[in-house]
């Protein structure tokens, strides 16, 4: 569940890069003075005033320019500290979480200014960006025109050469931040350009001569007409009729301005103004439920909680970008993906808001922050602004995946453990190659059936197993992060067995220690000698009191039932979730113990799923691993959680990389599938998710890894998401197949039947919403 906009203090985390402490030091300092006396009147004015309204801001924004926070990233020439994104990303969210409407600020500062700082004239910059860094000025972009929208390369509007620069003509539309605007940067044509030619027919390129502007708003022949719309800060349509502009004020070499565009809207695009506004929006919602006493319900809370780790993914996306535009790097594929993301999150929390409205059945006090009519309003400019969402999946379909090279692999994406990977692949990647191809059709879609003991001593032998356990046990003390790179790599081979489960066991039983009761569990697991299957129902919320068969431990021996245990035929060890007099714990069992009895889950069509009854089976001297509730038991529940996650991202991959090969191979109508539209943004899509989805996994990875283990129901909603992830990309990789999908020649049948069982191991998206709902 997401926590009210009141309650994220600074400090607090939502994708966020590592902080220095001058920026830590910068985001309080922000905070005491938008909360403090000075600022919380001039907030109040300001939120109660619309997002748009200039005489409202101006205060505020020339109070945090006073102190050079308003642009803390520009030079100190220009009236910011000379610091850099980062920071300028600390002010905005400082913004956004005291609910102050963002767009002048993101228009003037984050587009406008930092598109004058690549390019401006040192006449333009030292004239005007001291006023926008000051407050006392704000501008706006005119680039879209009524018949081009993206495509700014058929732009109309005209420049003409006269005596000292340039007048314009056009007509501009759908600008927003305008009424109040004192300056715009304007993209116009040179009249004169397209005399001499670009192409091989003699034609010039269709951007030769655009130029960007930097024009008054006050300026005779400017006419602003602003145009109400869905959401609420109006369009403005600006007519531009012989307006002059002084030679200086050209921003970039005349004509050449494409490549500029480009560059500012790759900046423009980090998805972080998107996903601010999307947290805004559900701590918003979470606010309203809980006034209307909704927000324990089931369909709402388990909603919530999956909405909660997908802006949390939105975030860590757009914190990338930020960090990378620190390092003055640019990513045009990651961007859009970022951008993408962010954007299409405003329609499922606009939706979730109209539920609770709908449920509530009454009207009660007006929501704080945005309510559902201003959200469903806004959400669909979201998928607009700085690009729309096919223009990002048409960039990540071309630069990322490289749908129209048909011989060419996706480019890589950002991967901070690629070289543990490559290490990994050397290690184990053959035997696992050589395994999978020598196994024979097993089930009725022809999967594998792996040898899950030669996938176990492959482990061994390269010291995989031991790499997250103490090097008193005789592991490598190594974290989550590495381990999520096994699990990742065995769900791409689709090598399954007994690994996941068991170093988890091993990890809990090493918890308290070489004095621990569970040492030589640990001990033994390093070693290769034992593994271990988990009941699914460990990773439950464990009551006081189990079901009427489940199972009891009375000290010595154990009886009952759990439901789904995976790979329990192989595993030396099982573990399960018992009830005693003191409360529930969790009971290891030997398999091979009297009055064990698998019965394969035969309806779950999956040949490693199976239902245990214990009768009177003995539980050995030591064989309680931890009390159910106990920070190991948190801990256990969110390893195997994380490394599930990551098995079912690399299945999802290996099936992506599958679809795509056979997209750009698979020929329909004269050309590979991968070239119509329709199907390469459905796979960009898939690929957006599948990336986010991996960033969100290793962020919570890293944080247990730091000592932060996240609350039993976070863990449950990121498994909930990327179980969804794992259907999806499976399914819409058959259905990308065709037919040929459905035969046992085709591995992606294998990667769809496979995703379908483990998504439910540890309970499956519907049983995690629940569980993320607490």
């Amino acid at each position: 569940m997401t926590t009210t906009t009141s309650a994220r203090q600074p400090g607090t985390t939502d994708g966020q890069i590592g902080f220095t402490a001058d920026q830590l030091a910068l985001e309080r300092d922000v905070h005491a003075l938008l909360t403090g006396p000075l600022g919380r009147p001039l907030v109040a004015r300001a939120a109660a005033d619309g997002p748009a309204r200039g005489e409202a801001l101006g205060p505020l924004h020339r109070l945090l320019g006073a102190r050079g926070w308003l642009a803390p990233g520009w030079p100190r020439e220009y009236g910011g500290l000379g610091l850099g994104p980062v920071e300028t990303a600390i002010v905005h969210r400082e913004l956004v979480r005291n609910g102050v409407p963002d767009l002048l600020f993101v228009v003037s500062i984050c587009y406008v200014g930092t598109c004058l700082l690549l390019a401006g004239n040192d006449t333009v910059n030292r004239t005007y960006l001291p006023a926008l860094a000051a407050g006392e000025l704000t501008s706006c972009t005119l680039y879209s025109e009524p018949d081009t929208g993206s495509d700014l390369a058929s732009l109309a509007s005209r420049a003409e050469r006269v005596e000292g620069g340039y007048r314009l003509h056009g007509r501009k539309t759908y600008s927003q931040a305008t009424e109040h605007a004192g300056y715009a940067l304007v993209a116009a044509r040179l009249a004169e350009a397209g005399a001499s030619g670009g192409s091989s027919d003699g034609a010039p390129p269709a951007h030769a001569g655009i130029t960007l502007f930097w024009v008054s708003l006050h300026a005779p022949g400017v006419t602003v007409r602003p145009e109400p719309n869905l959401g609420e800060a109006p369009f403005s349509t600006v007519l531009l009729d012989g307006v002059f502009v002084p030679g200086d004020h050209v921003i970039g070499p005349p004509g050449e301005a494409w490549s500029l565009l480009n560059t500012a809207l790759s900046i423009e695009r980090t998805g972080f103004e998107a996903h601010l506004k999307m947290r805004h929006w559900l701590d918003a919602v979470d606010a309203r439920a809980a006034a209307l006493g909704l927000d324990r319900e089931p369909w709402f809370a388990g909603a919530a909680a999956v909405l909660d780790a997908r802006v949390e993914a939105g975030g860590h996306l757009a914190w990338q970008m930020i960090g990378k535009q620190a390092r003055r790097q640019l990513d045009g594929p990651g961007a859009a993906i970022a951008k993408w993301y962010n954007t299409e999150l405003g329609r499922p929390i606009a939706r979730l808001a109209l539920d609770v409205e709908a449920a509530a059945g009454t009207v009660v006090d007006a929501p704080a922050g945005p309510g559902a009519d201003e959200q469903y309003r806004e959400c669909p400019g979201l998928t607009l602004s700085a690009g729309t969402s096919e223009i990002m999946l048409y960039a990540v379909a071309t630069g990322h995946l490289r749908v129209q090279i048909g011989d060419a692999p996706p480019l890589p994406l950002d991967d901070p453990d690629a070289a543990f990977r490559r290490r990994l692949r050397r290690f184990v990647g053959t035997a696992f190659a050589a395994e999978f191809a020598a196994a024979g059709p097993g089930t009725p879609t022809g999967a594998p059936r792996t040898d899950p003991a030669a996938a176990w001593q492959a482990l061994v032998r390269s010291g995989t197993v031991g790499l997250t356990l103490p090097p008193a046990a005789g592991g490598a003390g190594h974290g989550v992060v590495e381990s999520l790179v096994v699990a990742e790599e065995l769900g791409r081979a689709l090598v399954r067995g007994p690994y996941l489960a068991t170093v988890a066991v091993a990890e809990a039983a090493a918890a308290d220690g070489s004095g621990g009761s569970g040492w030589p569990l640990a001990l033994a697991v390093a070693g290769g000698t034992v593994t271990a299957a988990v009941a699914g129902e460990v990773t439950a919320d464990v009551p006081a009191t189990g079901p009427p068969d489940a199972a009891v431990f009375d000290g010595g021996t154990v009886s009952g039932a759990v439901a789904l245990v995976a790979h329990a035929e192989v595993a030396d060890m099982l573990v399960a979730p018992a009830w005693t007099p003191a409360g529930p714990v969790l009971v290891t069992v030997r398999r091979d113990q009297p009055g064990v009895r698998l019965r394969h889950r035969t309806a779950l069509g999956h040949e490693d799923l199976f239902a245990v009854t214990f009768d009177r089976a003995a539980v050995e001297p030591g064989g309680v691993l931890c009390e159910a509730g106990s920070p190991t038991h948190a801990a256990l529940v969110e390893r195997l959680r994380l490394r599930q996650c990551g098995y079912l991202l690399g299945l999802s991959a290996q099936a992506f990389d599958l679809t795509l090969t056979r997209a750009k191979t698979r020929r329909q109508f004269g050309q590979p599938i991968a070239a119509f539209q329709y199907v390469s943004f459905r796979l960009a899509a898939l690929a957006a998710r599948l990336h986010a989805a991996r960033v969100l996994v290793r962020a919570r990875a890293a944080e247990h890894d730091a000592g932060r283990v996240p609350e039993p129901a976070r863990g449950a909603a990121v498994l909930a998401l990327v179980a969804q992830v794992a259907r999806d990309v499976t399914a819409e990789g058959v259905q990308l197949h065709g037919a040929h999908g459905m035969t046992r020649a085709a591995a992606i049948g294998r990667f769809y039947h496979r995703a379908a069982a483990e998504t439910v191991v540890l309970g499956g998206p519907h049983a995690m919403r629940s569980a993320a709902a607490g």
